[in-house]
C-alpha cells in the first residue's frame, strides 16, 4: 500500500478527535489487524458476487482499522464507486489519501451527504496546503457534488466549502447533517484558508450552529477551535488567532447575529488552546491576548441571566457557559458568570427535580419506561459527566464574588436541597418495590447532587463560618448547611472529608451560639409533617406508613445525631422527645442518646428550670419507654437512659423513685408472662436472654448507681418483688444478688447490702408459698412479709 504524506491524515485525526460529543480523549486505536483480516476485506470488496451485507461488513472492518491502512490508487478506484452507498464509512478512508483521487474521476453524486463531502474537501485542503489548486480537477469534482456552479472555477476546496456553507445559510443545503466529519473537514479548510476566507467560513459556521441548536455541536466547536489554534500557534500564524478573537468580541457578535452558545464554546476553546500552548511550548503570551476571549464569556452570561427570557435557547446557552469553563481554566470572576454556572448546575446538569416530578405525576408502566430512558440518556450525557468540574467552577467563582452574589447562590443551593428532599421522598414512597430500576438510576444523579451540595457547603464554611473572613462571621449559615445536609442524608454513601469538615464547623457554631442552636431545633419537621404523606403524592387509597418513609427517617436520624452536640444550649421549653417509640431501631437508639445527652447536660444560667424539665422528661421517658419494651424499645437504650436519669437528677427525686417503681412493676409483668410461656424459666435463668432477665440485671445494677436517699426505696421495692416470686425464683434471684454484692468494692453500701440480703434470705426461707397464689392469700402473706421487711428497712 502506498504511503501518504503525514499531512493527509490531518482530516481523519481531527474527525477522530471530534467523534465523541464529550470531553473525553479520543479512543486509542485498535491493535494492528492481522494481514489476513485486511486482505479478506479487500477480497470481498473486489468479488462481484459478494452480497451487499458482506460488502458492508468488509467496509466496517476497513473503517475500524483505518488508522493502520495505507491506500494505493487501486484501493481508491475500488472505493470510489461505493461512496454513494456508504459515505460515512468510505469518506474517512479516502480522506487518508486525497492525493490519490484520480483527476479523471466523474463528479461526485449530488446524493453524497454534506458531511462526507466536507471531510473530503478538508482532506484535500490539508494535502495541498500551500499549493495553487485553481486548476486541480480533483477539488472541482468534490465541489460540484454540493450544488456548485459547475463552471470549473471553484477548484480550490476552500472556495467549495465557502459555497456549501453559504448554501446552508440560505437554506439550500441542510445544516442538520453537519456532524463530526463535516466539522473536521471545515477545520482542515480553516487551517489553510487566507484571512478573508477564514472570516467568511467562521462567520457562516457561527450562524449555522444556531439552526442546529445542539449541545454536541458546541462541544465539538470547542475541541475544533482548540485544535485549530494550537496549530496556528505552533506554525506562528498568530494573525489568525487575533482575527478569531476579533470575530467573537461582544460587539461583533451583536452586529453579525452570531449564535451565542457557539461563540461561548469558541471563546473557551481559544482560552484552552492558549493555556495548553503556554505549558506545552513554554510561551508567555501577552496578558491582553489571554484575556481577550473573557469579555465574550461574560457577555453571554449576562444575556443568559439578565435577559434570559428574551434569549433564544437560554438552556443551551447556560449549558455551554458551564461546560466551556470546565475546559478553559480559571477566568476572571464575574457575578453573571457565577449565576449562569449555578443555574446550569441545578437545572441542567443535575435536573433531578424535573425527573422526580415526572416520575411521581406519571407513574404508570409506559410513562415510567419513558422517564427511565430519559434518565439513562442523561447519565450518559456530557452534562452529567461534567457535573463535578462545574461544581469546582461554581466554588471558585463563589469564593471571589460579592457578599450579595454569595447570598444569592447560597439561597439557590439551600432551596434546591430542600425541594429535592420533598420530591425524592414522594418518589421513593411511590416507587420503592415497584420501580426499583428507575429509583436506582435517579439516585445516581441524586448522589451527584449530594456531592455538589457537600463540596459547595465546605466552600461556604470557609467564608461564612470563619471569624477571620473578610465577609464577617455569619453563624445563621450553619443552620442552613445542617438543614440541607439533613435533607440529603438519605443519599450519603461515602465518608467525604468535605462533609466531615462542613459538619464540624457548623456544629462548632451551634455549640457556641444559643440563638443558632434554637434555630436548628426549630427546623426539625413537626409531627404533623412527619405523619402526613409527601407533597405531590397521590396514593389512590393506599395508606401512607410514615415510619417506613426511608428518606424522612434518614433526615430525622441526622437531626438526632447532631442535637446532642449542642444540647446544653437548647432552651428547656424546646426539648421534646417525639421518636422514643419510632419503629426504626436506629431512630429509637438515637432518640435514647438524645435523652441521655439532655439529662447529662447542665447550664448554670437556668439550672432550676432545666432541672425541673429533666424531672418532667424523666417521668414521660420512663412511661413511654417501658410501654414499648420489649419490642420497639432496645434494652441498651433503656439501660443508658435509666443510668443517666439516676446519676444526674437530684438525690431522692420523685422521678428516680417513679423510675424504680416502674422498673419493678415491669419486671413483675415480664416474669409472669415468661413463666406462663416457659415453665423452665428459673432453671435456665443464668444464660437466659429473656426480657425479664435483662430487667432484673438492670435493677441489680441500680443498687450501686442510685443515690443514698433513693437507695432504701429501691431495696424495699426489690424485697417486695422477690417475696412475691415462687421459691425457685426467689432462690435464683437471691443467688444473683449475693454474686453482685460479693463482687462489689463499694465499702459504703456493701455492709448494708449484706445485712439486707440476710434478712431477705430469712424471709424467703420462712415462706411456705411455691408460686403465685390467689389474690386474697397473696395480700395476707404480703402484709405479713411487708411488716418484716419494714423492720429490716428500719435497721438499714
Amino acid at each position: 500500500m502506498a504511503t501518504s504524506p503525514p499531512a493527509t491524515a490531518a482530516a481523519v485525526a481531527l474527525a477522530d478527535l471530534l467523534e465523541s460529543n464529550t470531553f473525553a480523549p479520543p479512543r486509542p486505536p485498535p491493535p494492528p489487524p492481522a494481514p489476513s483480516t485486511i486482505l479478506s476485506a479487500w477480497s470481498r470488496l473486489r468479488d462481484p458476487s459478494s452480497s451487499p451485507d458482506a460488502a458492508a461488513a468488509a467496509l466496517e472492518t476497513l473503517h475500524h482499522h483505518r488508522r493502520s491502512l495505507r491506500l494505493s490508487s487501486a484501493h481508491v478506484a475500488l472505493l470510489l464507486p461505493q461512496l454513494p452507498l456508504h459515505p460515512r464509512l468510505i469518506s474517512p478512508l479516502l480522506a487518508t489519501s486525497p492525493h490519490l483521487l484520480p483527476s479523471s474521476a466523474s463528479p461526485l453524486p449530488a446524493s453524497l451527504p454534506v458531511s462526507p463531502r466536507l471531510l473530503l474537501l478538508g482532506a484535500l485542503a490539508s494535502a495541498t496546503s500551500g499549493k495553487d489548486l485553481s486548476g486541480g480537477p480533483n477539488s472541482e469534482n468534490l465541489g460540484n457534488g454540493g450544488g456548485e456552479s459547475g463552471d470549473g472555477r471553484d477548484g480550490d476546496p476552500v472556495v467549495a466549502v465557502c459555497r456549501i456553507l453559504d448554501d446552508m445559510e440560505k437554506g439550500i443545503e441542510s445544516c442538520h447533517d453537519l456532524d463530526h466529519l463535516g466539522l473536521a473537514g471545515i477545520g482542515c479548510v480553516l487551517a489553510s484558508a487566507d484571512e478573508l476566507q477564514f472570516r467568511r467560513i467562521v462567520g457562516s459556521l457561527l450562524r449555522i450552529c444556531g439552526r442546529i441548536g445542539d449541545l454536541s455541536v458546541g462541544v465539538r466547536m470547542l475541541k475544533l477551535v482548540e485544535w485549530l489554534l494550537l496549530g496556528f500557534i505552533e506554525t506562528r500564524k498568530m494573525r489568525k488567532v487575533q482575527v478569531l478573537f476579533e470575530m467573537i468580541s461582544p460587539e461583533t457578535c451583536e452586529s453579525q447575529g452570531y449564535v451565542l452558545f457557539a461563540v461561548v464554546m469558541v471563546a473557551c476553546g481559544a482560552l484552552r488552546a492558549l493555556r495548553v500552548a503556554s505549558a506545552r511550548y513554554r510561551l508567555d503570551f501577552d496578558p491582553r491576548l489571554k484575556e481577550a476571549p473573557e469579555p465574550t464569556i461574560r457577555f453571554a452570561a449576562d444575556k443568559a441571566v439578565l435577559d434570559g427570557k428574551h434569549v433564544d435557547d437560554r438552556r443551551l446557552l447556560v449549558q455551554c457557559v458551564a461546560l466551556g469553563l470546565t475546559q478553559c481554566g480559571q477566568v476572571t470572576p464575574h457575578e453573571s458568570v457565577l449565576l449562569s454556572v449555578c443555574m446550569a448546575l441545578l437545572e441542567e446538569l443535575l435536573p433531578l427535580l424535573d425527573f422526580l416530578k415526572m416520575s411521581v405525576q406519571s407513574s404508570d408502566g409506559d410513562s415510567a419506561e419513558v422517564i427511565k430512558n430519559r434518565v439513562k440518556q442523561h447519565l450518559d450525557s456530557v452534562l452529567f459527566k461534567e457535573a463535578g468540574p462545574v461544581t469546582g467552577i461554581l466554588c471558585n467563582q463563589y469564593s471571589f464574588a460579592s457578599d450579595k452574589a454569595k447570598t444569592s447562590i447560597e439561597t439557590c443551593v439551600w432551596e434546591y436541597a430542600q425541594v429535592l428532599y420533598r420530591h425524592l421522598r414522594a418518589a421513593v414512597v411511590l416507587h420503592q418495590g415497584k420501580q426499583d430500576d428507575l429509583l436506582m438510576d435517579i439516585e445516581k444523579i441524586a448522589e451527584a447532587a449530594f456531592l455538589m451540595v457537600v463540596v459547595f457547603s465546605a466552600e461556604v464554611t470557609k467564608h461564612r463560618l470563619n471569624a477571620k473572613s473578610s465577609e464577617g462571621f455569619q453563624p445563621e449559615v450553619a443552620v442552613q448547611i445542617l438543614v440541607s445536609f439533613s435533607c440529603l442524608e438519605h443519599l450519603r454513601r461515602l465518608r467525604l472529608p468535605e462533609y466531615t469538615e462542613a459538619v464540624r464547623r457548623a456544629v462548632l457554631v451551634n455549640q457556641e451560639n444559643a440563638t443558632v442552636a434554637s434555630l436548628f431545633i426549630e427546623s426539625i419537621p413537626s409531627y404533623a409533617e412527619l405523619s402526613s404523606k409527601p407533597d405531590l403524592l397521590t396514593l389512590d387509597g393506599t395508606r401512607y406508613i410514615w415510619y417506613s418513609d426511608v428518606v424522612q427517617t434518614s433526615r430525622i436520624l441526622f437531626y438526632l445525631r447532631v442535637i446532642p452536640t449542642c444540647i446544653g444550649l437548647i432552651p428547656a421549653h424546646m426539648i421534646q422527645d417525639k421518636y422514643i417509640q419510632h419503629l426504626n431501631e436506629k431512630v429509637t437508639r438515637a432518640s435514647h442518646s438524645v435523652v441521655v445527652s439532655f439529662l447529662s447536660s447542665g447550664n448554670d444560667t437556668d439550672q432550676d428550670d432545666r432541672m425541673a424539665l429533666k424531672e418532667q422528661l424523666a417521668f414521660y421517658y420512663i412511661k413511654r419507654t417501658l410501654e414499648a419494651y420489649p419490642g420497639v424499645t432496645p434494652f441498651e437504650g433503656l439501660a443508658s437512659g435509666v443510668a443517666a436519669l439516676v446519676r444526674h437528677l437530684p438525690a431522692g427525686s420523685p422521678a428516680i423513685l417513679f423510675c424504680i417503681h416502674s422498673l419493678v412493676v415491669k419486671a413483675k409483668d415480664l416474669c409472669l408472662n415468661s413463666k406462663v410461656q416457659d415453665k423452665s424459666l428459673w432453671r435456665s435463668w443464668e444464660g437466659s436472654t429473656e426480657p425479664c432477665k435483662k430487667m432484673m440485671d438492670l435493677l441489680l445494677r441500680l443498687i450501686f448507681l442510685v443515690d443514698i436517699q433513693s437507695f432504701p426505696y429501691l431495696l424495699k421495692e426489690l424485697a417486695e418483688f422477690v417475696s412475691l416470686l415462687p421459691k425457685e425464683g426467689q432462690d435464683v434471684l437471691l443467688d444473683d444478688m449475693h454474686s453482685h454484692v460479693a463482687e462489689s468494692d463499694d465499702v459504703t453500701r456493701k455492709p448494708v447490702l449484706v445485712s439486707w440480703l440476710q434478712s431477705l434470705s430469712y424471709i424467703s426461707s420462712q415462706s411456705t408459698r411455691r408460686g403465685f397464689v390467689d389474690k386474697d392469700a397473696t395480700d395476707c402473706s404480703v402484709g405479713s412479709d411487708e411488716l418484716t421487711l419494714n423492720r429490716t428497712m428500719a435497721r438499714l
